[in-house]
């Protein structure tokens, strides 16, 4: 029972974490506001234009890696600045090489929604 218990405990504590670095992304960083009102936009066309659950699942895993992504840079660039907050040149290269990862997987995003809802539109 002990090893059972500790484990549950470091997944509350892990999922508490989680939902901490979730909440302070949306109330302080911008690009993942927009990206969640695309998401928005997103689901709210796939209610109206019904989307059979594949498109769902392949919009949600779309929205969810959007997203991920967008915190994952916002994670990189903070600690990238608090670690050495002067302008460095390969700080920078890496910062822009996250940001650029972003931009790849806004753009496939656009694209599968592109793929999903033009038939539909058309």
């Amino acid at each position: 029972m002990g090893s059972d218990y500790r484990g549950r405990n470091k997944f509350h504590f892990g999922l508490r974490y989680a939902l901490k670095g979730l909440k302070v992304a949306i109330l302080t960083e911008r690009n993942i506001n927009i990206h969640i009102i695309a998401a928005m936009i997103v689901f709210v066309a796939g209610l109206l234009y019904s989307i059979s659950m594949i498109e769902w699942a392949i919009l949600s895993l779309t929205v969810g890696a959007v997203i991920s992504m967008e915190m994952m840079n916002t994670a990189l660039e903070r600690a990238l600045d608090h670690l050495e907050p002067e302008h460095r040149p390969a700080i920078g290269v890496a910062k822009d090489m996250a940001a650029g990862a972003v931009l790849v997987t806004a753009i496939v995003a656009i694209l599968v929604a592109i793929l999903i809802f033009m038939p539909k539109i058309l």
